[in-house]
């Protein structure tokens, strides 16, 4: 009975995925005589996180039960006060937690606590379930970067343009409309400057079963100031945009702050190339938990040598665009030696396209 608990405090934590960032999503579940009395799941930033919410609902029954909860209780005093403390004037007894926090504010101190306060803690419980549901949290928070996930669309034959350049569409409307989805678990979007000049996108989430508090922060990579502030990129009724820049852009800077955007420089070679590692620490020192790569080749080869990706999601299209097509990545690869080794971990169907999901091996 203890997992079928878990099982549902880890249904409850997918309802807050959107939603809860920066924050973990996490679902609670409180049980007594082996019945649910409570759930709940996290809120927005700043509102009841879920074990707050599973009490709240169960009352006085909470007294002498059991809570089960995805992920170790904060004990800490942010926005919210500390859910051990709630745990704890509730009069539970038992705690069953699936995952350890790695954030420094945390980080076995919430266990601790309810320890001391005499409590029974079981941990490791689903705890695979909840570390796959939380990897870009539990990422982040350990390594202080965003999790990466690079998205590509791309023929059967790894095209992901015609050689004159068009693409739309070469996957299905079913895998569109999944690509929406990658989307919506992401707290950012990111684009080089020759993808935003080529394809102009929106870079937002147009999703009929998803509703976000807010869209994700779209983010323009321009070292040189190619990119004009025009566009669905600059309209900010759509969606906020940070663009990453060096002091090569000079010229573009203010047009690109008087349409609302926000601009940042960070360290950027002689060509205006920018530090990737650089941004990515300021994409993570932001809260960011995870981020998705929508092109192009360029940012994605660079983003591959510095062992920056997490993963690899492959949309492949019923198609074959030929030998002059646009290949999915730019580098030129001699030997066997010098490829970039991947982990299969899953292939879906999507009407007649096909995703694939690899994990690198350096994370």
């Amino acid at each position: 009975m203890h997992t079928i608990f878990m099982q549902q405090a880890l249904v409850l934590a997918e309802k807050a995925r959107f939603q809860a960032p920066p924050n973990p999503w996490v679902g609670c579940v409180i049980v007594k005589d082996q019945q649910i009395i409570g759930q709940g799941y996290t809120s927005l930033p700043g509102q009841a996180h879920a074990e707050v919410k599973a009490l709240h609902e169960a009352g006085e029954k909470a007294q002498d039960a059991a809570l089960y909860v995805t992920l170790e209780p904060c004990s800490h005093f942010g926005r919210t006060p500390p859910c051990v403390e709630a745990i704890i004037r509730a009069g539970i007894k038992q705690v069953y937690i699936a995952q350890e926090d790695p954030d420094p504010r945390v980080q076995g101190k919430g266990i601790q606590r309810l320890q001391e306060a005499g409590i029974q803690v079981f941990t490791g419980l689903c705890e695979e379930e909840a570390r796959l549901s939380l990897t870009p949290y539990l990422y982040q928070r350990r390594t202080r970067l965003p999790y990466t996930v690079i998205k590509i669309a791309a023929s059967a034959d790894g095209r992901t343009a015609a050689a004159d350049g068009t693409s739309q569409w070469i996957t299905s409307p079913e895998a569109r409309l999944d690509g929406h989805f990658q989307r919506a678990q992401s707290q950012a979007i990111i684009v080089g400057a020759g993808t935003a000049l080529i394809d102009t996108p929106n870079l937002t989430v147009r999703h009929p079963l998803v509703h976000l508090p807010q869209q994700p922060l779209r983010v323009i990579l321009d070292g040189n100031g190619r990119v004009p502030a025009e566009g669905p990129l600059f309209d900010l009724s759509l969606a906020q945009t940070l663009v990453l820049t060096s002091h090569s852009s000079s010229i573009r800077q203010k047009e690109w702050e008087n349409r609302g955007a926000e601009v940042v420089l960070i360290s950027a070679d002689r060509d205006g190339r920018l530090d990737l590692k650089d941004a990515w620490n300021l994409l993570g020192s932001r809260g960011i938990l995870q981020v998705l790569i929508e092109g192009g080749s360029t940012l994605q080869t660079n983003l591959f040598k510095t062992q920056l990706v997490n993963r690899l999601s492959l949309y492949l299209g019923a198609l074959l665009l030929g030998s002059q097509g646009l290949p999915l990545f730019s580098e030129k690869i001699a030997t066997l030696k010098q490829a970039y080794p991947l982990s299969l971990k899953s292939i879906k169907q999507l009407g007649d396209s096909v995703r694939i999901d690899y994990d690198t091996l350096h994370q």
